[in-house]
């Protein structure tokens, strides 16, 4: 009599990702953590007329953003070496903000 095949359990794409070294493995930041690595690069270069300047940007508007008042823009985020991307939703916990649940907010770096 012929022996019965047992099946093996079917791994999930994440899960084989993570034991083969395939996919991205990035660095990602909240909005919050954003504004922070943009005070630093602020700090480092004195002022934010100095960093305004030297990367071409609006002192005010960047004044604007470092306030909480205006979103980060990709211009921003270029001079930061990042980029906006979106996540899935089941990769976030339910805690966090709605439009973060809806995988619309996450900034990686470096940006290439």
């Amino acid at each position: 009599m012929a022996k019965r095949k047992t099946s093996v359990p079917r791994k999930g794409s994440a899960e084989v990702a993570r034991e083969t070294n395939l996919g991205n493995h990035l660095l990602v930041f909240n909005d919050d953590e954003v504004i922070q690595l943009l005070r630093a690069a602020v700090e480092r270069e004195g002022t934010q007329d100095a960093f305004a300047r030297r990367h071409g940007l609006e002192r005010t508007y960047l004044n604007q953003i470092l306030k909480g008042k205006k979103p980060m823009s990709r211009a921003v985020l270029n001079v930061l070496g990042l980029r906006k991307v979106y996540t899935p939703n089941e990769a976030l916990p339910a805690a966090t903000p709605k439009a973060c649940r809806y995988g619309l907010t996450g900034i990686v770096g470096p940006n290439h």
